[in-house]
């Protein structure tokens, strides 16, 4: 089944080369030229991947990247001529899972695209060989493995999650009392490839900790420990 991108930048010269190379590589693009036809695109059910440019003549990239966190899991790239780490910081928090600064090489954008896409393949084999449960359960939730879904017990209801703060969870809620380093939880967000801080790591777990952690709790699920990384401070039942 082809692959589906959309593209949303309001250079149109831009977007056409981006949609032949693309189409070069495998893809079906479509493309929107303002936010007002972002918001007509991005629900659709085949879409795989979302290229954001943060700077529209008609909407905030901030503004959308948070609208369509809200709705759909589908991962956004976001592009902005911005290079300042706390603009990175923040789309990555609002529910981005990769940046590129512009201007950029087209066959960057195209590496990034295939590393956010072949991170959730990955991911998905690994929970389809039988080697790890089907969910995990703690702290009043449970995070099912198979369906990439994390529910909330006592409410009944479904929690969303970025593939990234998926990805993450998961890594953490396995390895209960174990201290995981930024490191690692970097290379299996970003891999090797992507030049990014491990400030993105701790936007995720920001991001993570204000839908996993009730709000009378004392201290977080995830736990900092200073210069080495985090750790899981909650028992885990198999589902």
């Amino acid at each position: 089944m082809d692959q589906v991108i959309l593209i949303v930048d309001d250079d149109m010269q831009l977007t056409s080369f981006l949609s032949r190379f693309l189409d070069k590589h495998g893809f079906k693009v479509r493309t929107a030229t303002s936010g007002a036809q972002a918001r007509g695109l991005y629900r659709a059910d085949d879409l795989s991947l979302i290229v954001l440019d943060l700077n529209l003549p008609d909407a905030d990239g901030f503004d959308l990247v948070k609208e369509f966190r809200a709705e759909v899991k589908t991962p956004i790239i976001m592009l902005t001529a911005r290079n300042e780490v706390f603009d990175r910081i923040v789309g990555l928090e609002l529910g981005a899972d990769d940046y590129l600064t512009k201007p950029y090489e087209p066959r960057e954008l195209l590496a990034r695209i295939k590393a956010v896409l072949r991170r959730l393949d990955v991911n998905a084999d690994e929970v389809d060989v039988g080697e790890a449960p089907d969910s995990l359960r703690f702290g009043g939730l449970e995070l099912d493995l198979v369906k990439r879904r994390l529910r909330h017990l006592d409410e009944d209801r479904v929690i969303a999650l970025t593939g990234a703060e998926f990805t993450l969870l998961s890594i953490l809620v396995q390895r209960p009392g174990q201290i995981v380093s930024r490191d690692y939880l970097m290379d299996a967000l970003y891999g090797n490839s992507v030049a990014i801080t491990d400030r993105a790591v701790d936007a995720h777990v920001s991001r993570l900790r204000r839908k996993i952690d009730r709000a009378e709790a004392r201290s977080s699920l995830i736990q900092s420990i200073r210069g080495e990384g985090y750790v899981f401070a909650s028992t885990v039942e198999v589902g």
